[in-house]
């Protein structure tokens, strides 16, 4: 994007050609501080500023999304145009926009949980509408890549120093300094870089992964930048161990498994394999040298079924029974959406819970209809996602949208886990590149984006 035209030559052979004005809207700029503003959020709400942690990023969110839509308006086009996840999309913003009325609901929490779920959400129709070439796609790949390595070096960083190094900070710089887990060897430090938890930061880490490997086994990229972005992966790679967050170990590893699914032929399968096993070779290294055997310790108990399979499904049965007790949920916000960093009444006495599934959170939320809301909406972005990517033919697009296809199809089985509503950045990155992918494989745009794959490589 704008921001970011000096880092674009790392994912293209020559500097592109300038296609005209259409290239520099002030819209990608825009979308390029905001996703710099949401990497940095952490300080900044630890630090205490929280008005700005959370008002200055839905802000500028906000106005992207009005100004997309009064483009659109002023295009006389449709709002919600037509394409494979605007009607799962669509229904699950009514249902959201109906449980206001929950009586059991406190009205600005419910406010405050709208936001959670659909402020990012439209992201999806700003990726949508406002994709037009390969060079923005490369320019938005430069600037997270930029942003995920940064944050993952700084957490590696954080991770060696201890939590001494920052504990003087703030009040919640000095309890986020007790974050551990336990080892034989004793207590270890879980690093969470800029971000305001260590799985926050280890989401991110993981979804940006998936991206960098797009780039790696495109033969579209220059091999120098094939290989900044190996070694990008293998830091986010060794982000994520410092962070002690095993989620996202297992994110990876549904996203490897349906890359192995959805590669059209042996060859490709072969390649893919082939320059993964050299990634993962430089993850290890890296992993060898900064953090030694003791996260073995850790990441171990994925193979444990208690410690494993109970902990993460227990959020999920938790939100079944409040919903069984409650059959239109206790409205929205109960579980996420209401600032944490306030030091505020108004905010802090608003009764929540914690709920840490999609699913858990969307029954406890809004009720077992709820919960068949969001299931039907997350099954419907992994195979519309998946179904989208292998659309494509082959070539930089398809390569480069590798990652927001594992991205889809691996988000029906996280949200098991995790809830992936409005967590910055992952929130914003998510919907737009989703939203993108969608559009590229329409027959119109398909056309638009070979020519302007042509015009990249003169």
């Amino acid at each position: 994007m704008t921001a970011t035209a000096n880092a674009a030559p790392l994912l293209t052979r020559a500097p592109p050609r300038d296609t005209g004005p259409r290239e520099r809207r002030p819209l990608d700029f825009a979308v390029s501080v905001l996703l710099v503003l949401a990497f940095c959020l952490g300080p900044v709400k630890l630090l205490g500023v929280w008005w700005l942690g959370y008002l200055v990023p839905d802000a500028l969110a906000s106005l992207i999304v009005l100004a997309v839509a009064f483009a659109r308006s002023s295009a006389r086009r449709p709002l919600f145009a037509q394409s494979a996840l605007t009607a799962p999309m669509i229904f699950l913003g009514v249902w959201c926009v109906l449980a206001l009325f929950n009586p059991e609901a406190a009205p600005l929490r419910s406010l405050l949980g709208l936001r959670s779920w659909l402020l990012y959400l439209a992201f999806y129709f700003v990726g949508l509408y406002t994709f037009r070439s390969v060079r923005q796609l490369q320019r938005l790949y430069a600037l997270l890549l930029t942003l995920g390595c940064a944050t993952g070096l700084y957490g590696i960083y954080q991770w060696i120093a201890g939590p001494q190094a920052f504990a003087s900070w703030s009040d919640d710089y000095s309890r986020y300094a007790q974050l551990a887990w336990s080892a034989t060897t004793g207590t270890v430090f879980r690093a969470f870089s800029t971000f305001v938890a260590p799985g926050t930061f280890a989401d991110n880490m993981a979804l940006l992964m998936m991206l960098a490997f797009g780039v790696v086994v495109s033969d579209g990229v220059p091999r120098r930048w094939r290989v900044a972005a190996a070694a990008a992966f293998a830091t986010m790679g060794v982000a994520i161990i410092v962070s002690g967050s095993r989620g996202p170990v297992v994110r990876l590893a549904l996203a490897g498994a349906l890359m192995v699914l959805v590669l059209p032929g042996v060859r490709s399968k072969v390649q893919a394999v082939t320059r993964a096993s050299v990634v993962v070779g430089l993850v290890l290294v890296v992993v060898g040298l900064q953090v030694g055997s003791v996260a073995s310790q850790r990441f171990a108990t994925i193979l444990d079924p208690e410690a494993f399979f109970w902990k993460w499904f227990q959020p999920l049965v938790r939100g079944v029974e409040i919903a069984l007790a409650h059959p239109m949920g206790m409205g929205l916000g109960y579980t996420a959406g209401v600032p944490q960093f306030v030091a505020d009444p108004l905010f802090r006495d608003l009764p929540t819970t914690n709920v840490d599934s999609g699913y858990g959170a969307a029954a406890a939320e809004m009720g077992l209809v709820g919960l068949l809301v969001f299931v039907y909406f997350a099954v419907e972005v992994g195979l519309r996602g998946v179904r989208a990517w292998r659309k494509l033919s082959p070539g930089p697009v398809k390569d480069l949208l590798l990652g927001p296809a594992l991205m889809a199809g691996t988000y029906p089985v996280v949200s098991v886990i995790a809830q992936p509503q409005a967590a910055l950045p992952s929130a914003i990155y998510f919907w737009l590149l989703i939203g993108m992918l969608i559009r590229a494989s329409t027959r119109d745009h398909a056309d638009r984006l070979l020519r302007s794959e042509l015009h990249a490589g003169e």
